[in-house]
Parts: structure tokens; C-alpha cells; sequence
């Protein structure tokens, strides 16, 4: 991974129109990664569909696992109200989510949500959509009405803390993607430019371990034994750090920004006068 948040590589698409600022900028590194995201969660559910064909395995059942999982989830958080076209969105935005944060782990490929530019369209994207569901149920009227209470006063304070749900979900995604890939960077920083040597020399060492293994008995020659199992945690233990840091947190950050966009949905679909059960 690399940190390169205020560097990116832009190219501006709107300049002919006058729009040269960075907003209207596109960053090729995030849309290469963010494709490399889509492309492997693509393969992933080509591979479900063509496993959930041949019956009960446990490939099939892991799909079926996950379904099932945010269907019970989207049931119990919105009652009576559930509809199978919210817990397609639900779903959607877990996985783009989980999968922008884990294409992490391959070489030469950042977390896309680390750019802030992509936390904030998904914190939009869910914004605008429980906005679009709240007039569909309520009516344009009644929704207008909402910002009004409950003294018309507060017309102002009620749009700014509506408006502010993008900056909750946007910034606590890009913030903590982004802190757990600087502590990782920290981590590691001395072993940091030797990056391509280190994938080069443990590819390398673990074919090397296995041949000893199989052309001598290591118990035999205990300081060969010992030099090779050392260097062998080593390996595993900074690939397996980063894999901690990358799988755990795009999990966590994950399951949050989908927790709060239900919490959102769920709270909007109520009728007036009604409360959200805890």
C-alpha cells in the first residue's frame, strides 16, 4: 500500500468547460483499483452462481450463508416495510464496500475507499437513496414538511443535520481506511522500499523450503532447521499482519457504513408518530 491521498495522478475531462479544480478531477489510480474491485466481485459471483447450480457444497453454502445473513437483517430492521429492492441495495453496498477495502491486499493496489472521493459517493449514494424512498412512501409534501417541525424556526438546523449524514457516513469511512492503512505504513515503514525484493524473496524461500524438505531431514541438521523456520514466520507474520489490518478492518468499515444506511432506511420508512424498535 501507499499513501498518496493529496497526489493522486488527475485527469480533467471538464477542462474544455472551465472546471479545472480537483473536485472535477479524475483519479486514475482509484478508478484502475475500483475496476480491479468490480472485476473480482464479477468472477466471485459467477463462481457462486455456477457452484449454487451443482446443489449442496460448501461453496453454494457459503452464498447461501450470506444472503440469507442481510435478508434476516434487512426483515428485522424494517418490519412490515421490508422490500427485496432494499435489501438488493443493502447488499450492493456492503459488498462494493468490503471488496474497495480488500482489494487492498494485492500487490501494487489500494484500498479505493481510502481516496475520499469514493467514501463520499457511497455516503451520497445512500443519503440520496433514503431521501428517493422517503418521498415514495410519504409523498413530496409530507417529506418537505418534516424539515418544519417542530417549530418552523428550526428549518435550517433540521436541512444542515439531514445534509450532515453524508459527512458522518463519508468521513468515518474514508478516515478509518485510511488511519489503518497509515499505521500499517508505520509499521512496516523500515522494510517499506524493499517491497518487490520482499514478495521476490518469500515466492522464493517458500520454494526453497519445500525442496529442502523433501531432499533432506531437517531434524537432522537443527541450525538449518531453526535459520529456515525463522525466516519462514517472519514471512508469514508481516503477510499476515497486513492481511489482519486490510480483512478485519474493511469488515468492520463495511458493516458500519451498511448499519448506518439501514438505520437511516429504517427511520425514514416509519410513519409518522411511529418509533424505530432498538
Amino acid at each position: 500500500m501507499k499513501i498518496a491521498v493529496f497526489e493522486e495522478k488527475l485527469i480533467k475531462p471538464f477542462e474544455v468547460f472551465g472546471l479545472t479544480g480537483d473536485f472535477w478531477g479524475v483519479h486514475i489510480d482509484t478508478l484502475k483499483d475500483t475496476w480491479i474491485a468490480m472485476v473480482i466481485m464479477f468472477a466471485l459471483i459467477l463462481i457462486g452462481r455456477f457452484f449454487l447450480r451443482k446443489g449442496l457444497n460448501p461453496v453454494a453454502l457459503i452464498f447461501e450463508k450470506a444472503v440469507s445473513f442481510f435478508d434476516n437483517l434487512c426483515k428485522e430492521s424494517f418490519g412490515g416495510k421490508f422490500k427485496y429492492k432494499y435489501f438488493c441495495f443493502v447488499s450492493t453496498i456492503f459488498f462494493f464496500t468490503l471488496f474497495c477495502c480488500l482489494v487492498g491486499l494485492l500487490p501494487y493496489v489500494d484500498e479505493t475507499t481510502k481516496d475520499l472521493n469514493t467514501a463520499f459517493a457511497l455516503g451520497s449514494l445512500s443519503f440520496f437513496y433514503v431521501q428517493v424512498q422517503k418521498i415514495k412512501l410519504h409523498g413530496i409534501i409530507a417529506y418537505l414538511k418534516e424539515f418544519t417541525h417542530p417549530f418552523f424556526i428550526l428549518l435550517p438546523l433540521n436541512i444542515i443535520g439531514e445534509i450532515a449524514k453524508i459527512a458522518s457516513m463519508s468521513f468515518r469511512l474514508f478516515g478509518n481506511i485510511l488511519g489503518g492503512s497509515i499505521i500499517f505504513l508505520i509499521a512496516i515503514n523500515a522494510l517499506s522500499i524493499y517491497r518487490t525484493y520482499f514478495i521476490i524473496f518469500s515466492l522464493g524461500f517458500l520454494i526453497i523450503y519445500w525442496l529442502i524438505r523433501k531432499l533432506i531431514t531437517l531434524e537432522e541438521h537443527k541450525i538449518l532447521d531453526w535459520t529456515l523456520k525463522a525466516f519462514l514466520v517472519a514471512v508469514f507474520f508481516i503477510a499476515g499482519t497486513q492481511m489482519f489490518f486490510g480483512i478485519f478492518e474493511g469488515f468492520v468499515q463495511s458493516f458500519v457504513l451498511t448499519m448506518l444506511t439501514i438505520t437511516y432506511l429504517s427511520v425514514a420508512l416509519q410513519n409518522e408518530g411511529e418509533t424505530v424498535e432498538e
